[in-house]
């Protein structure tokens, strides 16, 4: 397999630390986000259904989080991983070893999968972008050493789930199971999605190595992988086997990963290119504190903060040193950590980002006493100890309980990208429509404040706003909590509604049909005739509508009405001056056509002509008036507008009476 390379320099620009001044009554902190956004239903909800530990479950699909006791099949000591499809559905979920469905039952094929249950990220799940019905689950396998050098390993291995199999419940492909990828590598593997938001970056680090491997998951398979040399070296001897050991994870914005390296006692801080693939740029940050190592790593959702765990990670016993968590400013590399708390007789270790922009921490004395609740950053965006580590409304202690389940070590390992959660959310964004605004966070808020941009103000905590125009808007949510304010700003754009035109009133000539054009470009049609072309042919009188919807899911609509017409010719006339039928002539309320009208009497003498719908024989041939008979007359129409289409020009012939 052919290889990138990527070295990361030796020198890179400084950085600047930025300084934030706590004001007695005021703290700002404002996050603008360029977060485009179409009225599309933007359906990514495969991380709403968290499965892991020991019997444990977390639902988030209300926005609210409430813990599950509705599985009794899998134990994950660490990691697990789980993924559910675009509506929040639950497809399948794994320790790394065994494969259970959303039935909670075994999948046949994939009882034998290559992780080992002791590593820190077994597992995790990736859609196949060119076929929804496939997931990549790799996995990860520990170094099992034989002697102080020598160790065995299965490394990196893939299998395919096919939710075609066994009647939609899924089962492993047997041509794609436990497919060797990489080996030896430490343990840890994240993901995150391509620039394209498409396809996927699947990145693991390799061991006795300072390489890190992202592959890029594509319709096509998985790619070769980019390989980058940056940070320390994961490795040594039998003595160093912990160096493998630690998260690795990708920010939600997808531009950078973090890790930890246990037995170094180093959390690391690196770029990435989501477009690349490459890795770049390390930055280190060594823990002193005795007794404990690094372990958990997780961004906030504004991806600017980095968390970690610390915690005493050898032994069965309670831990004798607390676990402390910390928080780094990313914007000032990893220097000047916060410690935003200390945990006495427990060990913290994995973190998780969920939908609902907090972080959830598994929590447990060692791997047989566990605990029942996870520890909770509720507010991952805010700085230093504002950020609330288990903190509800001043009252500390405010863990999540999991209704005596067991977290013990573990969390769901996820593609970070699923968890990509701006600070608010709306529901439109089209012209016209009432827009539905949601802060994502409410928690640890005692005020909510909206500018909508357009000098429109809100204090709801999910208000309702209605643009006066087009455009695009700074809206800005303000958040208070203790005398401090919290500000996010997100670009809003009202997008204008599609333009559709149809004409008021068509006339359609009697035999003939038209055809109804919507206007081209757009993503999808609907006509009253449950039409889902472009352009529909009608034939018959009546009101038709048609609903366009562009790229945005802006929908508009317009209406026609269709009137059948004929043209009228008298068979009788006499131009007497009474004002009554004084003239023979074609009668049509349609007059955007070429015309012409010639009468004969009986011989086939020609007696009149006309090229003129509206002027019409008097009964007269030089001005004298011809005798009462009948007369022959043949009419030929051909329709000069567009807005009518027949089957050719309109031939008709007949007699007349003249009557004297």
């Amino acid at each position: 397999m052919q290889t990138k390379t990527a070295h990361t320099p030796s020198l890179y620009p400084g950085h600047v630390l930025l300084t934030f001044v706590l004001l007695l009554t005021l703290f700002e902190l404002q996050a603008q986000t360029p977060w485009y956004k179409s009225n599309c239903p933007r359906s990514q909800k495969q991380a709403e259904l968290w499965y892991f530990g020991e019997k444990c479950g977390i639902d988030f699909r209300s926005g609210v989080a409430a813990a599950l006791t509705d599985q009794n099949a899998m134990t994950a000591f660490k990691a697990s991983a789980v993924i559910c499809d675009s509506l929040g559905n639950l497809l399948f979920f794994t320790n790394g070893n065994k494969v259970w469905d959303r039935n909670f039952t075994l999948m046949p094929n994939a009882t034998g999968l290559a992780g080992d249950l002791g590593a820190t990220q077994p597992c995790i799940i990736v859609p196949n972008p060119g076929n929804t019905a496939q997931y990549y689950v790799f996995t990860v396998d520990i170094l099992k050493f034989t002697d102080s050098l020598n160790y065995t390993t299965k490394g990196l291995s893939c299998t395919i789930i096919d939710m075609n199999e066994r009647g939609g419940l899924g089962d492993a492909v047997s041509s794609f199971l436990n497919k060797s990828i990489l080996s030896p590598v430490c343990q840890k593997i994240t993901a995150v999605i391509h620039k394209n938001y498409r396809d996927y970056w699947v990145i693991t680090h390799e061991w006795d190595s300072d390489k890190f491997y992202a592959y890029l998951i594509t319709g096509a398979g998985i790619a070769s992988p980019v390989v980058s040399s940056a940070g320390t070296v994961n490795g040594g001897h039998r003595n160093n086997i912990n160096n493998s050991v630690g998260y690795l994870k990708a920010s939600p914005d997808g531009k950078k990963l973090a890790a930890a390296v246990s037995q170094k006692k180093l959390i690391e801080l690196f770029d990435f290119n989501n477009e690349t693939g490459v890795v770049s740029n390390a930055k280190s940050y060594t823990t002193t504190k005795p007794g404990v190592n690094p372990y958990g790593i997780e961004f906030s959702p504004d991806s600017r903060f980095l968390y970690a765990t610390v915690f005493e990670t050898g032994g069965v016993v309670q831990a004798a040193a607390p676990s402390f968590v910390f928080q780094f400013d990313t914007r000032s590399g990893l220097n000047n950590p916060v410690i935003i708390d200390s945990v006495v007789g427990l060990r913290v270790a994995g973190m998780q980002l969920a939908t609902d922009g907090r972080i959830y921490l598994s929590r447990t004395n060692n791997i047989l006493s566990k605990r029942d609740s996870l520890e909770v950053i509720y507010n991952p965006n805010r700085p230093g100890r504002a950020c609330n580590f288990d903190r509800i409304n001043n009252m500390t202690g405010s863990s999540f309980p999991l209704l005596g389940r067991k977290s013990i070590y573990s969390l769901p390992n996820l593609v970070q990208s699923f968890v990509n959660v701006p600070p608010f959310r709306w529901d439109s964004v089209c012209h016209g429509n009432a827009t539905q605004f949601h802060a994502t966070n409410q928690a640890n808020a005692d005020t909510i404040f909206w500018n909508f941009g357009d000098g429109g103000t809100s204090t709801q905590p999910d208000p309702v706003h209605t643009f006066t125009n087009p455009g695009s808007y700074w809206v800005t949510q303000t958040q208070k909590f203790n005398g401090l304010s919290f500000v996010d700003s997100m670009l809003v754009k009202n997008y204008q509604l599609p333009r559709i035109a149809l004409a008021d009133t068509i006339l359609l000539y009697e035999g003939s049909s038209i055809q109804l054009h919507a206007g081209g470009g757009f993503t999808d049609y609907l006509w009253s005739t449950n039409s889902k072309d472009s352009i529909i042919e009608v034939k018959e009188s009546g009101s038709y509508w048609a609903q366009v919807e562009d790229i945005h899911c802006c929908i508009n609509s317009d209406t026609t009405f269709v009137r059948m017409f004929r043209y009228m010719v008298p068979n009788a006339f006499s131009p007497n001056g009474d004002g009554l039928n004084d003239v023979f002539k074609v009668n049509g309320l349609y007059k955007n056509i070429n015309f012409r009208m010639i009468v004969y009497d009986r011989w086939g003498t020609q007696v009149f002509e006309s090229e003129d719908i509206d002027k019409g024989w008097d009964g007269t041939v030089s001005g004298q008036p011809c005798p009462s008979d009948s007369y022959i007359w043949m009419v030929n129409i051909g329709f000069v507008g567009k807005d009518i289409i027949t089957k050719g020009d309109i031939k008709f012939k007949g007699t007349v009476t003249l009557v004297r």
